[in-house]
């Protein structure tokens, strides 16, 4: 009997050590959702004569689903055919054959998108664009490391990445018959939303 006191009092030892009270159990990396949007205001009026005024918005975004410390592409790119010939020869006989085929490539811009959860609440989020190509020689992809753009948003907030805005000049407003007292603004923004999952 004075065995078992003494065993239980070894075993205590190893259960707290493998659950202590009050420290987090080991979990799964955390997930980051990042969104970049693009909004798009444009609106219509006339400077003179009759004040009426159109306005206009629209707004598309993507996203991705980004493990904490980690880094996903974001693609908006179009599939290109491209014509493909192969030799084959048959050794044995010395004759070949010629086969013909189309393959498609991905051309577009990439965003190579990294971020990781910060304390208070906030996201470290780098955003790096990347654009693709089909040349003769074949497919290749230039990734421009100096319009990175590297910021600590808020959860879950939307920040400004950047933006533009655009008027019609009124050489192009006549041709376009749109008259000489019309004007018309258009602004694009673009936000970087980041949420932890």
């Amino acid at each position: 009997m004075a065995r078992r006191p003494i065993l239980l009092l070894v075993l205590m030892p190893l259960l707290a050590l493998a659950v202590a009270p009050g420290e987090p159990v080991a979990q799964e990396p955390r997930q980051i959702r990042v969104e970049v949007r693009f909004q798009q205001t444009s609106q219509r009026g006339r400077e003179a004569g009759v004040a009426t005024e159109r306005r206009v918005q629209r707004s598309s975004g993507l996203f991705t689903i980004v493990q904490d410390g980690g880094e996903s592409l974001l693609t908006v790119a179009t599939q290109v055919p491209v014509q493909q010939l192969t030799f084959y020869r048959d050794h044995a006989t010395g004759a070949g054959h010629v086969a013909g085929g189309v393959t498609f490539r991905d051309v577009g811009t990439t965003l190579r998108v990294q971020a990781a959860i910060l304390p208070g609440d906030r996201i470290r989020v780098r955003v790096t664009p990347r654009i693709s190509y089909l040349a003769a020689e074949g497919t290749g992809a230039v990734e421009f490391t100096e319009a990175a753009a590297d910021l600590v948003v808020p959860n879950g907030r939307p920040v400004v990445l950047g933006g533009g805005t655009t008027e019609t000049h009124s050489v192009l407003r006549q041709i376009l018959g749109l008259g000489i007292g019309t004007r018309e603004v258009t602004g694009t923004t673009v936000l970087v939303i980041a949420s932890v999952r």
